[in-house]
């Protein structure tokens, strides 16, 4: 199990990072400034914004990610290369959650979201975490991404 969900994650960073961004900038006009690049998404979309987001700050400065799945302790396993000074070049690093989210992969995902703000604040990484009432469902991530969009790529 443990190892599938290595693979899959590997192989969605891989595909991001070697065959979507570099398609999307030979088609369009678009910024090469990591500070014009953000990631985000929910669910296991969150898990992999967070894995890819967190380990590739030299490409990403906002990351962000809903009721995100597929991340428990031990952290460092994950994230063996963030500390303080790295995450400091992060413009925002956002993470919400269903304070109802029982959506259970191995821990049901608000505890796993608090376990990771927790693991973050305790490496003095900024994290703005938002606990929304709600469960794993469309409402909770529309209030979300309501307040989120607003702080993407703003002036300092």
């Amino acid at each position: 199990h443990a190892a599938l969900r290595q693979k899959n994650f590997t192989l969605f960073t891989q595909t991001l990072l070697t065959e979507v961004m570099p398609r999307v900038q030979s088609e369009y006009r678009v910024s090469m400034k990591r500070e014009d690049r953000a990631i985000a998404g929910l669910s296991m979309g969150g898990g992999e914004s967070l894995l890819t987001g967190l380990n590739n700050i030299k490409t990403f400065a906002w990351i962000g990610s809903f009721s995100g799945a597929g991340i428990n302790p031990p952290f460092t396993q994950d994230f063996p290369s963030l500390n303080a000074k790295s995450a400091a070049r992060l413009r925002l690093l956002w993470i919400a959650c269903g304070t109802s989210d029982r959506y259970v992969t191995s821990t049901p995902l608000i505890t796993a979201n608090r376990q990771l703000v927790a693991w973050l604040q305790s490496n003095k990484i900024p994290v703005t975490f938002v606990q929304t009432p709600g469960m794993h469902e469309w409402p909770v991530w529309r209030n979300n991404l309501i307040h989120f969009a607003p702080l993407l790529f703003q002036k300092k």
